[in-house]
């Protein structure tokens, strides 16, 4: 059996580490050829997973309302006629555009939902209708087409994405959704459980994930200002780069918090941060599910989590971590 993975790119993100591993725990199996194609010229894992096929091809689809749709598909074209896959499986929207332009009646498609898909709501009267609204109504009206023609099946990654996707998908697409949790290869973060921390340094707190609005790292800025005037020898310790980077920094700066908040940019191996740090702080506003609160579990960490939906069946208060509803600084 050939499964073929698509992705837009290989930053460093949830759905990102979860198609590489999937494919590297396929390629062990004796009867399955895996292979993880991506179409963006990023890939931020280096040497972490060298023994995965991972090809990039120079292939898009850019949609356009007035019909003069910009597509660049040769060299996808080219991979399906020499990999020949039985499955298509396809993570993120503008993966499942790209590999749903043209269907093959000999292929199954998967859609692996790792978000909730803004494109992907359905009309409703209450919404403004922005022009990246209706370029989205358009979008969703031309994926729904492709969905039905490839009978499409897709996996949700956890209730909140689940019920998301029955919310907006149309009755006859909404049944073929599978629920099937995020999973991590948890050898790689429990290797060590121990804190490596010595005796006298300052109470190490993790976080890692891009920076964008979403991930909310500016709410641990306010964080470390609580933890100062409560005379906390501490560092707060990012890993992780984004659009919101420079902001959050700035606002370190501004704050006079630059000693004690460490910007470790993308960063390879994050499991020995893991084993460096005390606790994991989680501050996203919305998580589909949270993949990293999964692996800093695994390496031994405590978890500090803000309400994102999708992490809410993770966490049991005062178990296995601490879930936060309350976005007041001082509450953290």
């Amino acid at each position: 059996m050939r499964i073929l993975h698509v992705i837009p790119s290989l930053i460093k993100g949830g759905a990102e580490r979860l198609a590489l591993d999937v494919v590297s725990a396929l390629s062990g199996i004796d009867g399955i050829e895996a292979r993880l194609v991506y179409f963006n010229d990023i890939d931020n894992y280096g040497d972490e997973y060298s023994h995965v096929d991972t090809q990039l091809i120079d292939a898009s689809v850019q949609p356009s309302v007035f019909g003069n749709w910009s597509v660049n598909l040769d060299s996808w074209y080219k991979q399906l006629e020499e990999f020949k896959p039985d499955i298509i499986h396809s993570h993120l929207f503008q993966a499942d555009l790209l590999s749903r332009y043209k269907i093959d009646d000999e292929i199954r498609y998967f859609s692996h939902c790792h978000d909730n898909m803004h494109q992907l709501r359905s009309f409703r009267s209450d919404y403004s209708l922005s022009k990246k609204r209706l370029t989205d109504l358009y979008e969703r009206h031309f994926i729904i087409d492709r969905y039905r023609a490839s009978k499409n099946t897709f996996v949700s990654i956890s209730p909140d994405t689940t019920k998301y996707f029955k919310k907006n998908l149309p009755n006859d697409l909404s049944s073929t959704i599978i629920e099937l949790a995020n999973a991590i290869n948890t050898e790689k973060f429990a290797q060590n459980t121990a804190r490596l921390a010595e005796e006298g340094q300052p109470f190490r707190i993790l976080n890692v994930g891009s920076f964008v609005p979403k991930k909310n790292q500016s709410l641990l800025i306010d964080i470390a200002v609580q933890l100062k005037e409560l005379d906390v020898d501490f560092e707060i310790r990012l890993a992780g780069d984004g659009a919101e980077l420079g902001n959050v920094k700035r606002k370190t700066q501004k704050l006079g918090l630059s000693n004690h908040v460490i910007f470790l940019g993308n960063i390879e191996n994050v499991e020995f941060e893991m084993w460096n740090s005390h606790v994991y702080v989680h501050t996203a506003n919305y998580e589909p599910f949270g993949l990293v609160l999964l692996e800093a579990m695994a390496a031994g960490l405590p978890v500090i989590s803000l309400d994102g939906k999708g992490n809410r069946d993770l966490i049991m208060d005062g178990e296995n971590g601490f879930f936060i509803e309350n976005r007041k600084p001082a509450i953290f």
